[in-house]
């Protein structure tokens, strides 16, 4: 920021402080805030800095010289409001620029890696830094702290699916958080997190080891090794099944009972595909279904239209269920 820049800036800000910014004023203002990096420094360097607090010094000195600090007890009461004002003006200034220079030079919030497995891509298989392993279903994301292996290790699974192979540590113990609030606590063992964003519908299925399922009030149920667990997030509804789940990393995916919402992300997430669908007119089926590793988009689209009687038209990777 050159000289004219700053004294400009610092003008507004005394202006904005004192309310008698114009709505062009305030405009530059929300563009000069608006220009801060996301991470970094607000100033280019140190001198920049300093700069910045010698006009604002100055200010001050400006706005109360030494003969009104001798006479303000003085004063008039309204020639000493005057004074008193100008101080708060600069003052406020200084506030605003402070909470600004703290914003975005001190310590800022966590910084996360995001992991995503793309969509029609195939699935992908991620290390942590505790050797714990994840393989993400396509179209599946997730992240975690930089300093993941602290006092808990956190998993957000923001969404998609994802199963989870956890290094055993009984000192650091092992959560999988989704955007609804339920969380999945392990120390070592291997299980499958399904939370589609646009789906109610969280599910667990516990391949080895024991689980904690809870949600953001109570701890909803403990599974072992070979039973699975669906929690409906509007209504509260927790389903439990006995039975070993399905290794989909193989590509293998079993459907029970699965709305079409569901079948739709299949479409996308393993095929790549453009999904167009009416909400209300599929809200009426659901789906239980096997889809094998060698089932092709076309061979999942006839077998819906086989059982549903819904018809569709694909092209050029779009596919419209009419």
């Amino acid at each position: 920021m050159n000289k004219l820049q700053q004294s400009m800036i610092t003008s507004l800000l005394e202006k904005h402080a004192l309310g008698i910014c114009t709505p062009e004023e305030m405009d530059l203002l929300q563009q000069w805030y608006a220009a801060f990096p996301e991470n970094g420094s607000v100033w280019e360097n140190k001198e920049e800095k300093e700069a910045m607090k010698d006009a604002l010094k100055a200010n001050i000195f400006n706005a109360i010289t030494p003969a009104q600090v001798v006479s303000i007890t003085q004063a008039p009461d309204k020639t000493q409001r005057k004074i008193w004002w100008s101080a708060a003006a600069v003052v406020a200034v200084l506030v605003v620029t402070y909470l600004l220079y703290n914003k975005y030079n001190y310590k800022k919030g966590p910084e996360y890696i995001v992991v995503t497995a793309v969509a029609g891509k195939g699935i992908i298989k991620h290390e942590l830094p505790d050797h714990s392993e994840i393989w993400l279903e396509p179209g599946t994301t997730i992240r975690y702290h930089k300093d993941f292996v602290r006092d808990v290790r956190i998993i957000e699974l923001t969404d998609g699916m994802a199963f989870f192979s956890v290094h055993k540590d009984a000192q650091h113990p092992f959560l999988v958080k989704t955007p609804g609030g339920v969380q999945t606590k392990v120390l070592g063992t291997e299980f499958t997190v399904k939370a589609y964003a646009q789906l109610a519908i969280v599910q667990v299925m516990v391949t080895s080891g024991i689980v904690q399922v809870s949600d953001s009030t109570h701890i909803l149920d403990t599974l072992k090794a070979d039973q699975q667990l669906s929690y409906e997030q509007h209504t509260h509804a927790i389903k439990r099944m006995d039975g070993p789940p399905e290794d989909w990393r193989s590509g293998e995916l079993a459907l029970n009972n699965a709305p079409f919402a569901e079948v739709a992300r299949i479409l996308t997430n393993r095929y790549g595909l453009q999904v167009s669908y009416n909400e209300k007119a599929v809200a009426r089926y659901s789906f239980t279904i096997h889809i094998s590793q060698q089932t092709t988009a076309d061979d999942l689209l006839e077998l819906l239209k086989d059982i549903s009687g819904l018809t569709y038209v694909l092209n050029n990777g779009k596919v419209t269920i009419q």
